[in-house]
């Protein structure tokens, strides 16, 4: 049967890389005999076994120890990053739940639906957009605060300096949350008008504004783009400052963007036609047609995706000569 120490090394060695056990388990064991043998030469503990119960208790949860020998942090946000998580997080939530509280029971208004349903789902759908808006904003500062550099290196220290950085090279909360808040919503206008859309045919089967064909990748696909750039943003904020590599992940997400909505335009396939035929839109007194639309709604991407590339290229150039 093993010793109370055997079993103690051991569980703290499973919490542990593999390069670590040898070096761990020689310091450990050496620690703790000599603490008992502490113990026994003081009078504080009666035999060995009194004195090896005491020195183990002092020592505390195997896991605590294992995650200061790795360096390793037990908290989900540390002291560096708890900042620029609440000022961030709170100011998404100013900005993002007014306007969900706004859109949920104008869409349901415009489908007829009882003003009961309405200011039920508003509240619950606000509710569970504030929860997961917290949830994923601190998993990203999770990971950040988890990651290999340290959170020194992903935050710069605060300095008086920062009182005359021009607002053109800081990055701004209130850039940052306008930029997660567009996303965000954006997103779940996505998903909205699939789960739940305003129109419906003869059958009662719901009619998306989107062609439901997109599902298969290219909806999916600008998912994963502002997922990105949301991680990026929120790592831009917590660094205080833009970066030449931040100008290329964006053009890089730009360029995306627009091929996952160039692809279906171009092949007539963007809009859901049974939709628009269910509704009599476009009418004989309608010059527009479809495809027309569609190539607005593209044109409108370009020309955002194009002023972000080269907004971005400013704030990063600026901020690297004054950098330097």
């Amino acid at each position: 049967m093993s010793t109370l120490t055997d079993r103690y090394v051991t569980a703290t060695l499973a919490k542990l890389p593999a390069d670590q056990h040898a070096d761990v388990e020689a310091q450990l064991r050496e620690a703790i005999g000599d603490a008992i043998d502490a113990q026994l030469d003081t009078g504080a503990a009666a035999d060995t076994a009194s004195a090896e119960t005491t020195v183990l208790n002092a020592m505390g949860d195997p896991e605590r120890l294992a995650a200061t020998y790795a360096d390793r942090s037990l908290f989900l946000i540390g002291p560096e990053l708890y900042l620029h998580w609440k000022r961030l997080t709170v100011l998404l939530l100013w900005i993002v739940l007014p306007i969900i509280a706004v859109l949920i029971p104008f869409g349901m208004w415009l489908g007829d639906e009882p003003w009961a349903q309405i200011v039920g789902t508003t509240i619950g759908g606000t509710l569970g957009v504030g929860v997961h808006l917290v949830f994923w904003v601190t998993l990203v500062f999770a990971v950040i605060q988890r990651a290999g550099s340290g959170p020194s290196e992903w935050s710069e220290p605060w300095t008086v300096e920062r009182l005359k950085e021009s607002p053109d090279i800081r990055v701004s909360g209130v850039e940052t949350g306008f930029a997660l808040g567009t996303l965000a919503i954006t997103a779940a206008l996505i998903v909205w008008q699939q789960l739940w859309p305003w129109a419906t045919n003869e059958a009662g089967e719901g009619l998306p504004v989107l062609n439901p064909d997109l599902w298969t990748w290219v909806l999916p696909g600008l998912l994963a783009v502002m997922a990105i750039e949301a991680v990026a943003v929120i790592v831009r904020q917590v660094r205080g400052r833009w970066t030449m590599g931040d100008w290329w992940l964006t053009l890089a997400l730009d360029l995306a963007t627009i091929v996952l909505i160039a692809v279906p335009v171009i092949a007539h396939d963007f809009l859901n036609r049974e939709l628009f035929a269910e509704i009599g839109w476009p009418d004989a007194a309608t010059t527009i047609t479809l495809h027309q639309a569609e190539w607005t709604v593209l044109i409108i991407v370009v020309v955002v995706c194009i002023a972000d590339a080269w907004g971005s290229l400013n704030r990063s150039r600026r901020s690297r000569s004054r950098a330097d």
